[in-house]
């Protein structure tokens, strides 16, 4: 992994509030983290944010990558400066459909909206698209989430998103791999089992995946039993299968190993994923004692893989 040659430790860190304490700021100054990731306890108003990062960016030995989980919808960091309850996938989905010229303005509006405020704060990579396939199982964590309950006009979606976004300078995420639809659990508080076989799989919701060419991908956490019976991040079957019938070339991380999905210990947590095929371990909760704890690890783990 190039991180590695270049000492770049591969994790993405939450912060715990709207200014660094002494503690992070110390962990920033030491370590070459890859990124971090934006939520909305970070965010007051925006020239707070944007100091934020910007004081990020200068103690930092590196250039990290600036992420935040921003969908529109119900899943809007910014809820205390702007609505976007409107612009769910599910809007967008039905909107392509039905009436394709205000799709392509809509769309146009939200894409262009967000990545004026992404670039103006210094934040350059999105969580998004979610590419979960809709069924009537779905659990509602998804939901409104998901552009449709047909593959191929999730994957053509998110094809379009990406290709939007990429060009204007903002990395995408999409999200959750390979398919966070038949899971009638939320991953954040259990562990969805999928029972469904490989065919339906292959034909479904990898579909949804098919082809994309976001800068990352997310994998979720999710046992498939009929793919591997280890939990999809932990799972270098699934990984395999994310590179080649998937065929995704970018980077792989993982959905926050905070969630209450996974059981093990923090070792596990950080390094099953690592030695499965991920590339990058996404951290959120800015539990400082955790982070300081991860930066170990994967400093060990580094210097036996170098």
């Amino acid at each position: 992994m190039a991180a590695f040659k270049n000492k770049i430790i591969p994790v993405i860190f939450g912060l715990h509030g709207q200014f660094l304490n002494n503690d992070e700021i110390k962990l920033i100054k030491n370590n070459k983290i890859y990124g971090f990731i934006i939520f909305e306890r970070n965010i007051l108003n925006l020239a707070q944010l944007k100091k934020l990062i910007k004081h990020i960016k200068s103690i930092a030995p590196n250039d990290p990558l600036i992420m935040i989980d921003h969908e529109g919808g119900r899943v809007n960091r910014f809820n205390k400066i702007f609505s976007q309850k409107k612009y769910t996938a599910e809007y967008f989905g039905k909107l392509y459909l039905t009436d394709r010229k205000n799709f392509y303005k809509e769309t146009s509006y939200f894409i262009d909206f967000n990545v004026g405020i992404f670039k103006f704060l210094g934040i350059d990579t999105v969580a998004y698209p979610v590419a979960d396939l809709k069924y009537k199982k779905t659990h509602k964590v998804i939901g409104d989430r998901s552009f449709s309950n047909n593959p191929k006009i999730v994957n053509k979606l998110c094809e379009y998103f990406i290709e939007k976004y990429q060009d204007k300078g903002i990395n995408c995420i999409a999200k959750h791999a390979p398919g966070h639809g038949l899971a009638v659990v939320d991953s954040h508080f259990k562990l969805p089992i999928v029972e469904e076989n490989k065919e339906n799989l292959f034909k479904k919701d990898f579909l949804c995946f098919k082809n994309l060419r976001s800068k990352f991908i997310m994998i979720a956490h999710i046992k498939y039993i009929f793919l591997d019976f280890k939990i999809a991040t932990y799972s270098s079957k699934i990984l395999t299968l994310i590179r080649e019938k998937i065929n995704f070339k970018g980077l792989v991380m993982t959905d926050d190993i905070c969630m209450k999905a996974l059981k093990e210990n923090l070792k596990t947590k950080v390094t099953q994923p690592l030695l499965a095929g991920c590339d990058i371990i996404l951290h959120c909760n800015g539990n400082i004692n955790e982070m300081k704890k991860i930066i170990g690890i994967l400093k060990k783990w580094m210097s036996q893989k170098i």
